[in-house]
């Protein structure tokens, strides 16, 4: 019972260790113009410790920021913007895949295209044949993954891969 408990604390801890990064989206006000004030604010928000890509849009005055949930919050983000920017949060991306049993043939990754295809909230998603493989994207405030593979037909066995796991089989 004890080396259970001492597993599951061990587990507990490794889990906070490797959180996902987040992947958040930003309207951004006070840009007036491309260059200048667009890398204005990538530099400064770059310099955020657990801050790991910002793309800064000048169009659509949007930012797409990716950080780790732990260190950083969202708030610290807004906080740090340098005067006269002000930035507030329009969506929150979370980033999953899974490895996909049963995907055959090119008609397989069509049926789950088209189960999956414009669902509310699915920002983007990607079906790897060879690899056996489905990443997707999706905007927590509006759905989960749950909801997403519910629509996936049942044929198709789903299991998902935890993405921190990935990097480390990478780097070996």
């Amino acid at each position: 019972d004890n080396i259970m408990k001492s597993i599951f604390v061990l587990f507990m801890a490794l889990s906070l260790v490797y959180t996902a990064p987040t992947k958040k989206i930003y309207s951004v006000n006070g840009m007036m113009c491309a260059s200048g004030c667009a890398s204005t604010i990538n530099q400064k928000i770059s310099s955020l410790s657990g801050v790991e890509s910002v793309d800064v849009d000048f169009p659509s005055k949007q930012m797409e920021i990716v950080f780790d949930n732990i260190n950083i919050k969202s708030e610290d983000i807004i906080d740090f913007l340098p005067s006269p920017y002000t930035a507030t949060l329009i969506k929150e991306i979370a980033t999953k895949e899974y490895m996909v049993g049963g995907m055959t043939c090119m008609g397989c990754v069509t049926n789950i295209e088209n189960s999956i295809d414009g669902l509310d909230g699915l920002e983007n998603y990607d079906i790897n044949i060879k690899k056996e493989m489905l990443f997707i994207e999706f905007d927590i405030n509006k759905t989960d993954d749950k909801i997403i593979l519910s629509q996936i037909p049942e044929k198709f066995k789903l299991v998902e891969i935890k993405l921190e796991e990935n990097k480390e089989n990478l780097k070996n």
